[in-house]
């Protein structure tokens, strides 16, 4: 820490330390972003934006990942700053962002394109988390897309209304003959407003928000909150809570990634071995629903602990995983020894390590492409620090490194579950709910999902939550799909659907 605390001071005001947060105010921000994100190496985690009187109060996270630090910059500025994203690509979407939402204009940025608001649905001057009263109902043009112009190349769109039974999303891909030259992408189509929606709301009602925000991960979501609110109000829950929680986690991450692996087989018309994830996905949910009352673990997780003692179901949890377990190894052993399905995953959808820290990618699409990124490993919370995990990565940055990635983390959780359940069955005290009381404050908090860390901040001011900024891991990962399908391997416009499914972004976790 005072290695690194020595080599920061000359760009800073004022460091502050607290736990493992390092909040600096620095003299010159372009210099400490530069050192954190390229010297240092560490990743982009979130940016906030926060109206104080008349200015605004920008906050920069990043995640140091050789330790377990992480740094706050924090900038005051007024109507306009100093845009970022050359020096650091994953600010892009974070800067047009704040622009959108505030207003707040990042002078330099090269494609200061709306995200959230729609110019064929708002007025230009309409910035919701300043004010959200509309002046007026006059839109103000159309979205311009970048559309490759030359001889021979033409477009193909798809989106944002799809086939198939999913989210929207508008993709554009620039093709000459079956090859992709470009695909350019446009969400936000389902903005919901979560961040204006929680102001000044209580915490229980922002914590059933907050397991709303994408389906499949509503524990995660609820837990990045919930770690974040017991942070401000130094609530420390039960080791039973701890284990409990890290039991339902990794439960949440198995049936998420049997989906994901079930996909790309179903996509490569592979259907039996699509149909045994599916099958497995069902038994794990149907776990769930007898240990949470919930087949997504919603209401499972409250601020001070948990709802329920799920050591009852210990027995039957084993058998469950234990045969999970056994018919992942098989389909895993399958695949290594089918020439067909590793030549359509080798060599499909790469995102090359570069691409990954300029974005900073995470959880499995990071890991794949030779960037660890595990905040289970990097930034243990619970009782992480007590289970014995590896987390792997691999170079090629293909479907079959992310699919390998998604499999060894299958594997992992079975692991930490078996151990944690050894651990509170063992338990004479098995306390679900600490006490405790509100304070006011903020923070930022984070958990594992399966597509990766969620980071949350939450600023608490008389017992209401007046600022809830969640960032999905989507919203890190949707723009590597652009660079996914023109990597070192071009990729035809059938690939994409394959490429698409194996990262399997959350488009609602994205917009918010």
């Amino acid at each position: 820490m005072k290695d690194i605390l020595n080599n920061i001071q000359k760009y800073c005001n004022e460091i502050k330390v607290k736990d493992n947060f390092i909040t600096i105010k620095p003299r010159d921000i372009k210099s400490l972003s530069i050192h954190l994100f390229r010297d240092l190496d560490c990743d982009l985690a979130s940016v906030v934006c926060l109206k104080e009187e008349n200015d605004f109060v920008i906050k920069y996270l990043y995640s140091y990942n050789k330790k377990d630090i992480f740094f706050i910059v924090e900038q005051k500025v007024n109507n306009s700053f100093k845009s970022l994203s050359k020096e650091i690509p994953a600010l892009n979407w974070f800067e047009r962002e704040i622009y959108d939402m505030f207003g707040v204009e990042p002078i330099g940025h090269l494609d200061l394109r709306p995200l959230y608001i729609f110019p064929e649905n708002y007025p230009k001057d309409f910035h919701p988390l300043v004010d959200s009263s509309l002046k007026s109902d006059k839109s103000y043009g159309e979205y311009e897309y970048k559309d490759i112009k030359a001889e021979g190349v033409y477009q193909v769109l798809v989106g944002p209304i799809h086939a198939g039974i999913i989210e929207p999303g508008h993709f554009r891909f620039s093709m000459a003959g079956e090859p992709i030259l470009q695909l350019e992408i446009r969400h936000f189509w389902k903005h919901r407003g979560i961040e204006k929606l929680c102001e000044n709301k209580s915490i229980d009602d922002v914590l059933n928000i907050s397991q709303k925000i994408s389906g499949d991960n509503a524990l995660s979501f609820a837990l990045s909150f919930a770690q974040t609110v017991e942070k401000i109000c130094d609530i420390e829950i039960s080791e039973f809570a701890k284990y409990s929680r890290m039991i339902a986690g990794e439960l949440e991450r198995i049936s998420c990634l049997l989906v994901d692996i079930g996909g790309v087989f179903q996509d490569i018309a592979y259907s039996l071995g699509a149909q045994h994830m599916s099958a497995l996905k069902e038994d794990i949910m149907r776990l769930i629903k007898k240990l949470s009352g919930n087949r997504f673990f919603k209401n499972f997780i409250v601020i001070g602990g948990v709802s329920k003692d799920i050591t009852p179901f210990y027995k039957e949890t084993l058998k469950v995983l234990n045969d999970v377990e056994e018919r992942v190894k098989l389909f895993d052993n399958l695949m290594e020894n089918s020439a067909s399905i590793l030549e359509r995953f080798e060599t499909t959808g790469e995102i090359e390590k570069d691409i990954a820290k300029d974005l900073s990618c995470v959880g499995f699409c990071a890991s794949a492409s030779g960037r660890f990124n595990d905040f289970r490993k990097i930034h243990p919370y619970l009782l992480y620090k007590n289970v014995d995990f590896d987390s792997i990565i691999l170079q090629s940055g293909d479907v079959y490194a992310r699919t390998k990635v998604k499999i060894s983390h299958i594997f992992n959780s079975i692991s930490i579950i078996k151990s944690s359940f050894k651990h509170i069955s063992s338990m004479k005290e098995k306390e679900k709910v600490v006490s405790f009381s509100i304070k006011d404050g903020e923070a930022f908090g984070y958990s594992e999902s399966s597509r990766g860390n969620i980071i949350t901040f939450v600023k608490i001011k008389d017992a209401k939550v007046v600022r809830f900024k969640p960032r999905d891991p989507s919203f890190m990962n949707w723009q590597a799909i652009q660079f996914a399908v023109v990597g070192r391997t071009v990729d035809v416009i059938g690939d994409f659907p394959l490429v698409n499914k194996s990262l399997n972004l959350s488009y609602a976790g994205n917009d918010l």
